[in-house]
């Protein structure tokens, strides 16, 4: 049965999280009491949306990867532990496991909702990945099914109530009304780096430096604007990487794109969104008593703004210098594609004050590091168990995205002292 269950949710999420958006919007669309033509529209305004900001996001990663790469091999820098970035995803749906993973967290969210424990109906399912990879590390690391299931459900839980608790701030913030992002990747750094913002603002100096897109345009005028920020930042990153002048240059116009274009294709999307949820107003207040129920969509829809994006700029090749820091041993390469969702969810909290997401952002990404080393052996030892071949001459890998997730680290060490770990 759990193979059949298994196999399903596989091929749905094989629509990608393009597909998996569209038609999860649509059928809410439709159950809130939507007409057909206007659930149909909703749902597809906001996966065009989703799509131009995938399509920009993947331009960012593929263009910043290279150029990260190529400060790697200039440093010559070499650790025992191998980054497989997202490699850990496919280890999340091919675990054992997966098929009890998928039926608990889908009863996890409803009876949550259920208890008033959450507001958040989290449709986001294309990142039930973060919470299966957080099963996948426990059962690699007990190769026991329950405690792996356990792991999943106790982690959405945390990601649910914290997604309420922020959700207010982010939807005045982000003007996105009836939504809440419980993604697994952002919750571990917001609550990592919210408390540490909420800590620069208050030492002198420091609180007192102005570093938001609006405060440097007004001071720097157009070298204070996103476009130009964005070029000046891509064409630094590109002359530390070692380029020519002509790739230095591509660099600095790809990532004038991405400041310019990631906001735009977010507006989009929030046209699909709003009516679904307005509609969800209606429907709860007549149906719920005047109970609020968010929509749980991915994080990436808050990416847009200037000082998250500058931030991502910054910290990419940050992340990579990072790596040596004491107590780590593994060198920042594939997870670099993961930055952003580090970012994403100090900004609000931060007022856009780039160099507080900055500071704050490397206390959050020191943790990651630490834990991802700690959790190398069960990183291994799920590869091993759904057959993934390591790299060649590597004896153990892992991860920052989920690889390191705090929440999952402290699991491991309370099995680990309870004697189930296994090695």
């Amino acid at each position: 049965m759990f193979d059949v269950i298994n196999q399903g949710f596989q091929w749905f999420t094989g629509l990608g999280s393009n597909g998996i958006l569209c038609v999860a919007l649509l059928i809410i669309g439709l159950v809130l009491g939507l007409k057909v033509g206007d659930a149909i529209r909703s749902a597809l305004t906001a996966t065009v949306g989703f799509i131009g900001l995938n399509l920009i996001v993947d331009m960012l990663i593929a263009q910043m990867s290279p150029a990260t790469m190529a400060m790697v091999e200039r440093m010559h820098w070499n650790l025992d532990v191998v980054d497989i970035g997202w490699g850990l995803m496919g280890m999340a749906w091919g675990q054992p496991a997966s098929g009890m993973v998928i039926i608990a967290l889908i009863a996890t969210n409803i009876a949550l909702i259920f208890l008033n424990f959450t507001k958040t109906l989290d449709v986001d399912f294309w990142n039930y990945w973060s919470f299966a990879a957080s099963a996948a590390l426990i059962y690699g690391a007990t190769q026991n099914a329950v405690f792996a299931v356990a792991a999943a459900c106790i982690y959405m839980a945390v990601s649910l109530k914290w997604a309420d608790i922020v959700a207010p701030k982010y939807q005045e913030f982000y003007g996105i009304p009836g939504c809440s992002w419980p993604t697994g990747a952002i919750i571990a750094p917001a609550m990592i780096g919210i408390p540490v913002v909420k800590l620069l603002q208050k030492i002198p100096v420091i609180k007192d430096i102005k570093a938001d897109p609006e405060t440097m345009e007004r001071r720097m005028g157009i070298f204070g604007e996103p476009i130009v920020i964005g070029a000046v930042l891509g064409m630094l990153i590109g002359i530390v990487a070692g380029y020519d002048v002509r790739k230095i240059m591509l660099l600095g116009f790809n990532m004038a794109a991405v400041m310019i274009l990631l906001p735009r294709m977010i507006q989009i999307m929030m046209e699909g969104l709003i009516s679904i949820s307005d509609q969800a107003k209606i429907f709860t207040g007549k149906y719920m008593k005047g109970r609020e129920v968010w929509i749980g969509i991915d994080a990436s829809t808050i990416m847009g703004n200037p000082a998250t994006m500058s931030s991502i700029l910054i910290m990419t090749p940050v992340v990579t210098f990072m790596s040596i820091i004491p107590g780590n041993r593994m060198l920042a390469t594939a997870s670099l594609v993961a930055v952003p969702w580090f970012i994403i969810g100090i900004t609000a909290y931060a007022k856009e004050n780039i160099l507080h997401i900055c500071l704050a952002a490397m206390v959050v990404f020191a943790i990651y590091f630490w834990c991802a080393t700690a959790m190398a052996g069960a990183h291994t030892e799920i590869a091993k168990i759904v057959g993934s071949e390591l790299p060649e001459g590597t004896s153990l890998i892992s991860s920052l995205s989920e690889g390191g997730n705090p929440i999952t680290f402290i699991m491991y060490k309370i099995l680990d002292l309870l004697g189930f770990v296994k090695f």
